[in-house]
């Protein structure tokens, strides 16, 4: 008995051995193995004299390649959120809902695994819990593919297919104010034609393929530019506010806060339109010649 005993913790210890290295933390690691980390692919931002300050390039070649939301799915999202949210926001929840789905494909292949093992009381702890969790999800396709050899391939297809998804959300890549559609895909060969200043340059030494996203969003043009967002461009970052109406006012849109535009209105509402047009001559002339203290101004009431 003693030596089953000795030869069965020897055995288990190789079997042990056969995963690597345990690392620091011991056979808690064998326990509870490190997932494969979030690693989406490479995305930069940056600001140009002629451009502005929404620029942004994305690498295609690399050990991840990315993958992009469809147009309608995007937009959607944005109108959602009012286009409120930036892409650090919506990559912290694609991050949480990467490590969950992560998780979540460690027990179904754990509880796939324990159908093999008829030595595990599936409605005993804790395996009973794995059972509760992982079975909705893996016996949701069972019938809907033929039984080969006695084995239902549904488990299987369900894996696959939380595979895949997680795969596709880990290259996901997002590209908010902007459409994915937007982007302009430059290969290896052609970055010496991008026509960005400086830009080219850096990219030729870097010898990746990149989409590159520049000049004013679409969906600004089609839902307007949140107010929250003018408000803080106008009172924090005006050097945005002045850029917008110096090249695209000929666009029809708001790019001073509603506060702002309440004032002129009201100006136009109680005086005539002559007299309005003298008393706004002085904020309007600041603006357009971007005059650097254009957040002092007594009609702004900041």
């Amino acid at each position: 008995m003693i030596i089953a005993e000795t030869n069965t913790l020897n055995f288990l210890t190789q079997l042990l051995c056969q995963f690597g290295d345990v690392g620091e933390r011991g056979y808690i690691d064998i326990i509870i193995p490190k997932g494969p980390v979030f690693d989406p692919p490479a995305m930069y931002f940056y600001k140009d004299d002629n451009q502005g300050f929404f620029n942004m390039f994305i690498v295609h070649s690399g050990k991840t390649n990315p993958s992009y939301l469809p147009d309608y799915v995007s937009e959607a999202l944005q109108f959602l959120c009012n286009q409120q949210l930036n892409i650090l926001t919506f990559r912290e929840i694609q991050e949480q809902l990467y490590e969950f789905l992560t998780i979540f494909q460690t027990f179904c292949r754990v509880r796939s695994l324990l159908w093999w093992w008829l030595m595990f009381n599936p409605y005993q702890q804790p395996f009973d819990t794995l059972r509760v969790l992982t079975e909705w999800y893996l016996t949701f396709f069972t019938g809907a593919f033929p039984v080969i050899l006695g084995i239902d391939l549904g488990p299987t297809f369900a894996l696959g297919l939380l595979g895949g998804t997680i795969d596709q959300l880990g290259r996901l890549v997002l590209t908010m104010p902007y459409l994915p559609s937007e982007g302009t895909l430059y290969l290896v060969k052609d970055l010496k034609s991008v026509p960005v200043k400086g830009l080219s340059e850096t990219l030729v030494k870097y010898g990746h393929d990149v989409r590159i996203y520049t000049d004013f969003p679409s969906l600004w043009t089609k839902y307007t530019i949140p107010d929250s967002l003018r408000e803080y461009w106008f009172t924090k970052k005006p050097y945005i506010t002045e850029f917008l109406i110096r090249n695209y006012y000929d666009l029809g849109i708001d790019f001073l806060p509603n506060h702002v535009l309440k004032d002129y209105y009201e100006i136009l509402k109680n005086e005539s339109l002559t007299t309005s047009l003298n008393h706004f001559d002085d904020l309007s002339t600041a603006l357009l010649c971007f005059n650097v203290n254009i957040l002092s101004l007594n009609f702004l009431h900041l």
